[in-house]
């Protein structure tokens, strides 16, 4: 899972500096949207894309292989996640807009790209792997069950 999160920041990061427009439509669209399709056809532009990609792939053949049940995340777990955001500077109106879909589609694409790209450097920023872990696996549940 830290695999597939490090592989999503990386390929956010590399979107947002592509153009917040880039990234806005990855977060908002997925990689099917046309955008992202157009960028996973470029040898200089998708890297990060197939990377992300490939991460998940991986990861949905190694669960097949050897299924893994994960503890759901509790209370302390999700304050170690917002005092990692706190330290980048995410205040307490930040979460909720950030879990409310309607409340995050509203945000310029510049500002939802940095938030995406937070989320993830926050996660990985846990030190105890099991608070990580727990974390991850709540969040990366769509991603990798579809």
């Amino acid at each position: 899972m830290k695999d597939i999160a490090s592989a999503s920041l990386n390929n956010v990061k590399a979107l947002g500096v592509r153009s917040a427009g880039a990234c806005h439509a990855f977060i908002a669209e997925g990689e099917a949207s046309p955008a992202m399709l157009e960028i996973l056809h470029s040898p200089t532009e998708g890297t990060s894309l197939q990377a992300q990609l490939a991460a998940v792939f991986e990861a949905i053949a190694d669960g097949r292989k050897a299924p893994v049940v994960h503890d759901k995340a509790a209370s302390p777990d999700y304050d170690a996640l917002v005092a990692e955001l706190t330290k980048l500077g995410w205040k307490g109106n930040d979460l909720d807009v950030f879990t409310n879909p309607n409340l995050l589609a509203r945000e310029p694409p510049a500002r939802m790209c940095q938030m995406m790209q937070d989320w993830f450097a926050a996660h990985l920023a846990i030190t105890d792997r099991g608070i990580q872990e727990r974390l991850l696996a709540e969040t990366l549940k769509a991603v990798v069950s579809g």
